[in-house]
């Protein structure tokens, strides 16, 4: 069973069913597709996309961009590798840069920051207001007919540089430049309007394909392969979920576990690619899990490859996870762990709280982060590159059909 993810259209899941199909059924499998109608990719993209050529927005980016950038070189003074990248003060020499520019600027400093060895970023609360009333007033947005930056976003805690400084120095930024945009967003009011109205309204359709509705899909497919089991006790299932795909799967064996006795026998293998559930949520479902789960497979992308390229070109230059995390998923540092990137896997501050540990010690080693090496064994290969590369990568399918021949 293949739950594609949550932000395809119907027209993509369907071209993804039709391209797996032949590959599943060679491998002795019976493939069912879950379609359903979400797409809230496009949705996403198109809000971010509005402010990639909003003029207050670029130059938001551009002046916070360096902001930041001269506190870094200050924190390391000693980092040779920032000599001469130390950005001018002078108001005659601040001209904007694009948003490519503003990425092209910022990478020397994240290389740096990261092994900042304890250096903090430090800012007085003077810079903070400062910096507030400069967005007030300099924030105008043309395209949106409003502030771009209301007063109520920015003060206190709110502070788009505060935000950004205490991200950086607890662990929690996702790079200078990605940090930027992603609090100026939060600013802006994007997070609100993305997260509970569409990746909440999502997550709510999931739960109700799973209610005593009888034209709940979930809970009438429950019913069929429950009858199916009975048939052919030695059925055996495997579900496949990307992205937030692996929410749904998640979902399904919980209403499983629900409705079979406790001494029922009855298991599932699970196979995640690029899973956008959070640790939070997966760690809810351990028991469940735990009981109905007899083999896993975890698919993401390294982190590098994470962060490589431009999943909303101009504006955002980190995979769609990223997007989730910081925008998506209500969590006061922007930074809201999720089982399909491998930046939460390291064991290691900030990264340690008993949602991660839990999860880390129910899927242990049974985990592959692409691409891989060319001589990783069956079943443990991926060349996907990209977020949304996934499901039709080749490498990825022959570990998967390998997985529905030979089992775990």
């Amino acid at each position: 069973m293949f739950f594609h993810g949550g932000l395809v259209s119907e027209a993509d899941g369907l071209n993804v069913a039709n391209q797996l199909i032949a590959n599943y059924t060679s491998s002795d499998a019976y493939p069912f597709f879950f379609i359903w109608q979400s797409d809230l990719v496009t949705t996403i993209k198109a809000m971010l996309e509005t402010y990639s050529d909003d003029p207050g927005f670029v130059n938001a980016v551009s002046r916070t961009v360096k902001t930041v950038a001269l506190k870094v070189t200050v924190a390391l003074d000693t980092d040779r590798s920032l000599k001469n990248r130390r950005p001018s003060t002078k108001a005659r020499e601040r001209v904007p840069m694009t948003l490519k520019e503003s990425a092209a600027f910022a990478r020397p400093f994240d290389t740096a920051w990261e092994r900042r060895a304890g250096a903090q970023l430090a800012c007085s609360s003077s810079e903070l207001d400062q910096f507030a009333q400069w967005l007030a007033e300099e924030g105008k947005s043309v395209q949106h007919k409003r502030p771009l930056f209301p007063v109520k976003r920015l003060g206190g805690p709110q502070n788009p540089l505060a935000r950004i400084i205490r991200r950086l120095n607890s662990g929690h930024g996702h790079g200078l430049y990605t940090t930027v945009v992603e609090e100026l967003f939060v600013a802006a009011g994007v997070a609100d309007e993305l997260g509970a109205p569409i990746w909440g309204e999502m997550k709510r359709f999931i739960d109700s394909s799973f209610s005593n509705d009888v034209e709940a899909g979930g809970t009438t497919f429950l019913n069929h392969l429950c009858k199916a089991w009975d048939d052919n006790p030695k059925l055996r299932v495997t579900l496949i979920g990307h992205s937030a795909g692996a929410i749904y799967v998640q979902r399904f064996i919980e209403a499983l576990d629900a409705r079979l006795a406790a001494s029922s026998p009855r298991q599932v293998q699970v196979i995640l690619l690029a899973a956008a559930i959070t640790f939070e949520r997966m760690k809810a479902g351990l028991p469940a899990l735990h009981r109905r789960v007899s083999g896993l497979r975890l698919f993401g992308l390294d982190s590098k490859t994470e962060g490589s390229y431009w999943e909303v070109p101009p504006i955002y230059n980190k995979s769609l996870l990223y997007i989730v995390s910081s925008l998506c998923e209500t969590d006061p540092n922007a930074d809201k762990p999720l089982v399909g990137m491998q930046r939460y896997w390291s064991g290691t501050a900030p990264y340690t709280d008993s949602d991660i540990r839990d999860v880390l010690e129910f899927v242990r080693v049974r985990k592959v982060w692409s691409p891989t090496s060319s001589n990783a064994k069956p079943g443990y290969q991926s060349g996907a590159k990209k977020h949304a590369g996934f499901p039709l990568d080749s490498e990825t399918n022959s570990s998967i059909c390998f997985i529905l021949k030979n089992g775990f």
